[in-house]
């Protein structure tokens, strides 16, 4: 055996080309070698997690085993945290900012999620300098790019690097060298597709990343902090997850199908209202969730006619209930939970005290610590809903409400629940009329007449979620 050709030629240089030509005819194709040892390894792969890409509802079961793992709570930011990694097998994964107060377990929940998951999806850090992206060696095709707390990519240059990440999914560099020959121009690309997972305690990161974006709020109340000490404090353990299960799951996707139609995508587009450009980019992230369910339920979807995973109208169901008051958050159909509770406290603490409420006053009266009643009107103040009169710097706040609170409106439709739609009954995957519930037309056209409707639809502010 030689290592080489050169090694084949020196070992008998007279009878190299004899020899050559006949190991050329007995060689195996490296590509049919590799798709072997790739069959090989998903069958082992699927071997490791039979039953569990049997289960109707993958994510619920996370859900369920990923509390048994000690996290408390935030199962919708769990969930949404593993379909967004799942969907790293797309074109365009979907990233994910998670936001929260200091100590308000965002790191800790990232990093349980992320256990489920083998090494090869993901490349976590806790800090990077500002050229890493681009030089960096490390593979990010189809991986996601972990990065815990945005303060560790705060430079202009960084914030360039992700933009280009997430709108290309890759990263391209164009820099200049010295040569030998002079100042020479490199171009460096990183290839993708590549997702990105960012924790940070900012309520708004860069106003361009934070549009690609799907940012979600870790809780803050004062039951969410009782539940994790009482999870903190418990000794009743149980049986762990089966984690090589959920990794030989991953595993075995990486090699399975990843081609999705989605055949009730144009009803759903145009069931949702066209409220704000924004939508443009939005539905996207949409529809790439519904192929992330898909593609994590594939062994229970039907295959098209070119072999493609038919999405149904579970998928989007399942997707719906994670992100739908996300969506009409982002175009300001829907106010925030928090939002509303911090400014309607805001406008009882003035009515009682006819004074400008001060982030103390606000702090008592939700039962948050400071730093988190601070945080909510913040996100308030950043929406036009509160604003702090007191100008000097350094200075407390003076709250006082600003813009009145709309009603809230459901942008993304439900489902309907009549035979046949919810589920896939065809070969093109659902019931080919009535998909979803029609949106209110009078309350749209109540949405369209508000001032902030009409600044979203005009020229529509920088307040994405998605």
């Amino acid at each position: 055996m030689f290592k080489d050709a050169n090694a084949l030629y020196l070992d008998d240089p007279q009878r190299f080309k004899e020899r050559f030509t006949a190991a050329l005819r007995d060689a195996t194709c490296y590509g049919e070698l590799r798709r072997a040892e790739q069959e090989a390894a998903a069958r082992e792969a699927l071997a490791g997690c039979h039953e569990l890409v049997q289960t109707s509802n993958i994510l619920e079961r996370f859900a369920r085993e990923l509390a048994r793992s000690g996290v408390a709570g935030e199962s919708r930011v769990a969930k949404l945290l593993y379909l967004s990694i799942t969907s790293r097998f797309l074109e365009r994964p979907v990233s994910v900012a998670v936001k929260g107060p200091s100590s308000g377990g965002k790191s800790y929940l990232t990093e349980r999620v992320l256990a489920f998951f083998p090494e090869s999806s993901y490349y976590a850090l806790t800090a990077m300098s500002e050229h890493a992206l681009a030089y960096s060696d490390e593979p990010l095709s189809n991986r996601f790019l972990v990065i815990y707390e945005a303060a560790g990519m705060n430079s202009d240059f960084q914030s360039y690097l992700i933009r280009s990440l997430l709108s290309e999914g890759k990263v391209r560099y164009e820099t200049v060298e010295k040569t030998s020959e002079g100042m020479k121009p490199r171009l460096i690309e990183r290839s993708g597709p590549t997702g990105l997972i960012i924790t940070t305690t900012l309520t708004r990161l860069h106003p361009e990343n934070e549009t690609r974006m799907l940012s979600l709020m870790v809780t803050d109340t004062r039951q969410q902090t009782r539940d994790i000490m009482a999870a903190l404090a418990s000794e009743t353990g149980g049986d762990p997850p089966d984690l090589h299960a959920w990794r030989s799951l991953q595993e075995w996707l990486a090699a399975a199908e990843h081609r999705v139609s989605v055949p009730f995508a144009a009803d759903l587009a145009a069931a949702i209202p066209p409220v704000a450009v924004r939508l443009r980019r939005d539905f996207g992230a949409i529809l790439n969730l519904i192929r992330a369910h898909a593609i994590l339920h594939q062994e229970s979807r039907k295959k098209d006619a070119d072999g493609r995973i038919v999405a149904t109208l579970e998928d989007y169901a399942r997707v719906r209930e994670l992100v739908a008051d996300l969506v009409s958050e982002g175009v300001e159909a829907t106010v925030p939970s928090t939002v509303r509770e911090t400014v309607e406290t805001v406008q009882r603490l003035r009515d009682e005290t006819e004074k400008d409420v001060t982030i103390a006053a606000l702090a008592k009266k939700l039962k948050l610590d400071k730093s988190a009643a601070w945080r909510r009107a913040r996100s308030a103040i950043d929406r036009g809903y509160l604003e702090n009169k007191e100008e000097r710097k350094g200075r407390p706040a003076k709250l006082a409400v600003a813009d009145a609170l709309p009603d809230d409106i459901e942008v993304l439709p439900a489902t309907e629940r009549s035979q046949g739609c919810t589920v896939a009954s065809d070969s093109e995957g659902v019931n080919k009329n009535n998909h979803f519930r029609p949106t209110d037309t009078e309350c749209e056209k109540d949405f369209f007449s508000t001032p902030s409707a009409k600044a979203a639809t005009a020229q529509p502010r920088e307040r994405f979620v998605l």
